[in-house]
């Protein structure tokens, strides 16, 4: 295990309909930076409002440094409804004697818990080397909708694709039984990233994971016809179900505001159809 070198650890929990958080730790450069109330219009009518707690995670540093080693642990008690993101990018810089950065997080759903989690993207400078691990841990009717947007560098200093390795492993257990797995790794100096079946032109990778016993094939036509506009656009868009309660949203193009446009109106969508919820306006 690497040296932790920050970390952040929150517990929610809901009472009354009103979620609150009632732990938290930090280890700089890492904290939780803000909290924030929202009254979730529903699209039900006659319906109250759903309350949310959202959380702003700041990183302090310039970003994560070789050897770096962050450990973020977020757990929700039943029926919370929290809303989780971080104030910029997550800035990876170059590795040192092969000794790159790496972040564990943990995410704990009890039953009815519902948490979006949308960080900005990952910026993977020239010569980074990153590891990914995410463990996901979900209960009888609770809600996952988890973000991510890959960029390969600073693409405004020639930096595309100029990073060394991205690994990056992802894990959903649905009551203590694996139902998701994912391992990806890119090496672009030994990867034929725009072979037929690869990258192509495209540089930049955004995903939405949804999971949910509540998912099904409506929900997945619902997301179909709600991407659709993009067809013809600068971004490539698709949407499948998982083998069990999970449905992922993929895109690609050459910008990450591009992507997460895209993202972002998968994500409403997800709120419309499965939780019945408008759009969340969400200030940074």
């Amino acid at each position: 295990m690497p040296k932790l070198t920050g970390g952040v650890a929150a517990r929610f929990t809901a009472q009354n309909g009103r979620t609150q958080l009632v732990e938290r730790s930090h280890a700089a450069p890492l904290k939780i930076a803000k909290t924030f109330r929202y009254a979730n219009e529903t699209i039900a009518p006659d319906t109250p409002p759903v309350d949310q707690v959202g959380v702003y995670i700041m990183d302090c540093s310039p970003g994560l440094m070789a050897g770096d080693h962050y450990e973020l642990r977020v757990e929700l008690g039943d029926a919370a409804h929290v809303y989780v993101t971080n104030q910029s990018y997550t800035k990876v810089h170059p590795a040192r004697d092969g000794v790159g950065a790496s972040q564990h997080q943990t995410l704990r759903l009890a039953p009815g818990a519902v948490l979006e989690y949308m960080p900005e993207p990952l910026m993977l400078y020239k010569d980074a080397v990153y590891t990914s691990d995410l463990d996901v841990y979900l209960a009888a009717g609770s809600v996952l909708l988890y973000g991510e947007v890959i960029c390969p560098g600073r693409t405004q200093r020639g930096e595309v694709f100029h990073y060394t390795r991205l690994a990056s492993r992802m894990r959903v257990r649905y009551q203590e039984k694996l139902i998701y797995y994912q391992h990806q790794q890119i090496e672009p100096a030994v990867s034929a990233l725009n072979a037929p079946g690869g990258w192509d032109s495209e540089t930049h990778l955004g995903n939405l994971y949804v999971f949910s016993d509540r998912l099904g094939q409506r929900h997945l036509d619902a997301m179909t016809a709600c991407l659709e506009p993009l067809t013809g656009s600068s971004v490539r868009a698709g949407a499948s179900l998982t083998y069990e309660h999970g449905l992922v949203v993929t895109v690609m193009g050459r910008h990450a505001w591009e992507l997460q446009r895209a993202l972002n109106m998968a994500w409403q969508q997800m709120r419309r159809c499965l939780l019945g919820l408008a759009p969340l306006v969400a200030a940074k």
